[in-house]
């Protein structure tokens, strides 16, 4: 039975982290320069939440799955022949396009868009539509070329293109609040210019490395692929975004929720780090067969669930003091509800762990129906629970709807494959956390508890569960790292 090298599936797990912190910290760590008394409030903060909406929107459809379309197909063709330059220049043609098709509806239909909205400053679409468009196809080319670089073991282009991308589209939102509008205009644009930036500069490399050209039988077999992706990459959107979208009638509600996700989404691009490490090296054992290699496979899930766990566990204090030291109006209040927004990331790494086998074995459609389901029960909890409850219905909806996910994913998994996975590492201890943290804040607003204390507690019930769950394994990875 062979073991997983995990020094070196440790070293690559801290560079990949690392590289993918480093814009969402950045993210973070520059909004006390322009949250307070004369810079932006909650309400402004909303009007964010309302851009980050389109832009993902605009990412989710530009992307149509290719991120993990390239990662898959590229054990396919041979580095550097003429399949592989096909590859590449047919996926970075094929976003390009999709990106010209959502400019011709912004175009087309940008005078009715911002009628969605109560909030005047939203209701013209034309002012901020095209920048979410940049921002938004930006994201999608540097999410693929990081995926490719990843797969190439690259680590130096994964490194530029991520770090690249953070410094200067957090350099020009500064640029655009400070010397052009003090406003969501000026933060979104400024995003654009720094995103494009970037952006040119990837395709410059790719096309220049791969030429162009379009492989119309190859870039069938990739679409039929991505298009379940794409579906459900759209869901996922509604699921990420429908709260955002019943609450702008909210704005202040919105903007202290909006400051709480943002946050969760920093942790959740730092965990696509940690997955990035992971799945080439699950794949590559995969490939020489799943049944065969059984324990390596569970070797590398577990020690991803556990890093995510640490990841996310260990955030939430240092997040709740940034809040309540740096900023001044009413976004603080955020501080209440980080706990629960940040254990939200842990079904996602569940999702991805039992995701591989459908992944691998090209059964994608599963992400369709599975997520339609939790999409439907999605909206339906938001419609009725955030008029209520406000974020709180929100965060209630979302929780419920990613438990469906991970259920049903799991169930869907063991019909494929037989992977005997540790279920109390990778599902009964994980729910363990999840209701720990609903039960503990559920009594922080009945009892009037403080935030931090019950925010401490639900972190000494989940180291108390790791160091007894993951005893040995801390104990080997420890002895490889210091041998």
């Amino acid at each position: 039975m062979k073991e997983v090298n995990m020094k070196e599936q440790l070293k690559l797990s801290f560079i990949y982290t690392a590289t993918a912190a480093f814009a969402p910290l950045l993210q973070v760590l520059i909004q006390p320069i322009y949250e307070g008394s004369g810079r932006l409030n909650a309400v402004d903060f909303s009007h964010i939440a309302i851009t980050e909406l389109f832009t993902s929107l605009v990412f989710a459809f530009t992307l149509y799955g290719m991120g993990n379309a390239i990662s898959r197909f590229y054990y396919d063709v041979e580095e550097d022949s003429s399949e592989y330059k096909k590859l590449i220049a047919g996926i970075f043609s094929s976003i390009l396009f999709r990106g010209l098709i959502v400019l011709i509806l912004i175009f087309a239909f940008q005078n009715y868009i911002g009628r969605l909205f109560n909030q005047p400053e939203l209701q013209d679409f034309s002012t901020y539509g095209y920048a979410c468009l940049v921002t938004g196809l930006g994201r999608a080319i540097n999410i693929t070329a990081a995926a490719l670089f990843r797969n190439e073991k690259r680590i130096i282009g994964f490194i530029l293109v991520s770090m690249g991308l953070g410094l200067f589209r957090t350099g020009f939102q500064l640029v655009g609040l400070f010397y052009f509008d003090m406003s969501f205009l000026g933060y979104i644009h400024g995003s654009a210019i720094g995103t494009g930036i970037v952006t040119l500069c990837i395709l410059g490399y790719l096309f220049w490395k791969a030429g162009f050209s379009y492989d119309r039988k190859m870039m069938k077999s990739v679409n039929r692929f991505a298009l379940p992706l794409a579906q459900y990459s759209i869901i996922v959107w509604i699921l990420t975004y429908a709260d955002r979208f019943l609450m702008e009638r909210f704005p202040t509600e919105l903007g202290i929720y909006n400051t709480a996700v943002t946050f969760s989404a920093g942790i959740a691009i730092i965990l696509q780090g940690l997955q990035g490490a992971n799945q080439p090296e699950v794949f590559r054992i995969m490939k020489k067969g799943i049944n065969e290699h059984q324990h390596e496979i569970r070797q590398l899930s577990n020690a991803l669930l556990m890093q995510s766990m640490i990841l996310i566990i260990g955030a939430i204090l240092p997040t709740m003091l940034y809040l309540s030291m740096l900023y001044e109006t009413d976004v603080r209040l955020a501080v209440n509800i980080i706990s629960l927004v940040f254990i939200r990331s842990i079904f996602r790494t569940q999702f991805i762990i039992f995701s591989y086998p459908s992944y691998f074995l090209k059964k994608t459609r599963i992400f369709l129906y599975l997520n339609t389901a939790s999409m439907l029960v999605n909206i339906t909890l938001n419609y009725f629970l955030i008029p209520i409850y406000f974020f709180y219905g929100a965060i209630a909806a979302g929780l419920i709807a990613d438990a469906i996910m991970v259920i049903g994913i799991y169930f869907y998994q063991k019909k494929i494959v037989h992977i005997q996975w540790n279920k109390q590492k990778l599902l009964y201890f994980p729910f363990s956390v999840v209701l720990v943290a609903i039960i503990a804040d559920v009594l922080r607003i009945n009892l009037d508890l403080n935030s931090f204390l019950t925010a401490g507690f639900l972190i000494l019930f989940s180291i108390a569960g790791m160091l007894s769950l993951y005893r040995a394994e801390i104990q080997t990875y420890l002895a490889k790292v210091w041998k």
